[in-house]
């Protein structure tokens, strides 16, 4: 890449001296509870997003190695040009009964999931709200009117402001997230739907399930389970957290699905993925709805009370949440690097997040809860995090 190369090296430069370059790890096993590298050191791991547990889960491992067996370990093409196979189509129709949505279409990830349905969806909208902490696949070169996060006040000023710009029909779609990925807060669905909506402008909302599928509301369905289909018209689902598998899905009614299959590039353009991942995530799916779910939620939420508790008996500045994302906002990027540092070296593995991931001045420790971790584990967590912010304390006070 000899074209490009002073400018690659210009942006690498440009990181680095923010401290935010960015390497993969490598290890050689990696689950819901540790993660082991190469020379042998296993660390208790506090950054999966494998909330229940169920990547590791005999029956969904059974599922995907059965169906390997049967359907190949491929996609082979486009859906469009292949067609569906039949783990394939359980998988939707079991997603809309649970779901009450007329259609479920899959794709390869969330990321491409939003990216592509935004793209394919924008044109015929007058405009789009978003709240300024959505998720950055919608993030793709469309234009957002952003709101401030979870403030119902300024959604309904934006909705205001819309109307004001256009003469009447004024359509609107609206993006948010059951949970944020980075603040483990909830959107108030509820009080953005109850929101005043200014006469002649039409109103659709699209909620990002990602991180609320699988731990949130009744039998695990979320915001599917809690809000129908006229309310919440649009619904992301990712299969990578809670579900333990991969790849995402969008429910909707039969008519945007339709025009999703025609229209949306992502759709049309990508090979589905295989069968027998479908077949792992339709047993990991009847897993989260069932009675063993319901146990595996219990767990988490006990993890994350005893987490919070423990917290707060240790004065640690964790914010509150009730959901499997917690996190410690430390500030400064070279800050939470060295806490993340101090962690590891205690034999536990917790990212530290800097922007542009998260907003400037936000760096922080995201920490996530499975129903995979021992009391034990979150014990040593807390000490440990305890000691780290003691010592940064005492690092920052000796700068100054």
């Amino acid at each position: 890449m000899v074209a490009i190369r002073a400018r690659l090296q210009q942006a690498r430069q440009q990181r680095e001296q923010l401290q935010r370059w960015r390497q993969l790890p490598q290890f050689v096993r990696a689950d819901a509870r540790f993660v082991e590298t190469a020379d042998g050191r296993r660390f208790v791991n506090f950054a999966s997003n494998d909330y229940l547990g169920l990547s590791d889960h005999p029956l969904v491992k059974r599922s995907f190695a059965d169906a390997v067996v049967t359907y190949g370990s491929g996609g082979r093409a486009s859906p469009l040009v292949t067609g569906l196979s039949q783990p394939h189509t359980n998988l939707q129709r079991c997603l809309a009964e649970y779901l009450n949505r007329e259609q479920v279409l899959l794709f390869s990830s969330g990321f491409a999931a939003n990216h592509g349905v935004l793209q394919t969806l924008a044109p015929h909208y007058n405009a789009i709200l978003a709240d300024k902490l959505v998720h950055a696949s919608w993030l793709s070169g469309v234009r957002l009117q952003r709101f401030q996060h979870n403030d119902v006040d300024a959604y309904e000023q934006r909705l205001s402001q819309v109307s004001a710009q256009q003469q009447q029909n004024t359509s609107v779609l609206v993006l948010s997230e059951s949970v944020f990925s980075m603040d483990g807060d909830q959107a108030p669905v509820q009080e953005l739907l109850n929101a005043t909506i200014p006469k002649g402008v039409q109103r659709d909302l699209w909620l990002d399930d990602a991180h609320g599928f699988g731990t949130q509301g009744e039998h695990g369905l979320s915001i599917g389970g809690t809000f129908s289909a006229e309310q919440v018209p649009l619904l992301t689902l990712t299969f990578g957290k809670a579900v333990g598998v991969a790849g995402a899905a969008v429910a909707t009614s039969q008519e945007v699905a339709d025009y999703l299959t025609n229209y949306c590039r992502e759709l049309v353009y990508s090979t589905q993925f295989p069968a027998a991942q479908a077949a792992a995530i339709h047993t990991a799916v009847d897993l989260i709805v069932g009675d063993e779910g319901q146990r595996l939620r219990q767990r988490l939420a006990e993890t994350i009370q005893s987490f919070q508790h423990l917290s707060k008996q240790r004065g640690l500045p964790v914010a509150t949440s009730s959901t499997a994302i917690q996190h410690v906002i430390i500030g400064a990027d070279a800050d939470a690097l060295w806490v993340a540092d101090q962690l590891r070296e205690a034999g536990i593995w917790c990212t530290a997040m800097r922007p542009p991931t998260v907003p400037e001045h936000t760096a922080r420790l995201r920490i996530t809860l499975t129903a995979a971790h021992q009391p034990s584990d979150v014990t040593h967590l807390v000490d440990r995090l305890a000691a780290a912010i003691d010592g940064l304390a005492a690092r920052v006070e000796l700068r100054s």
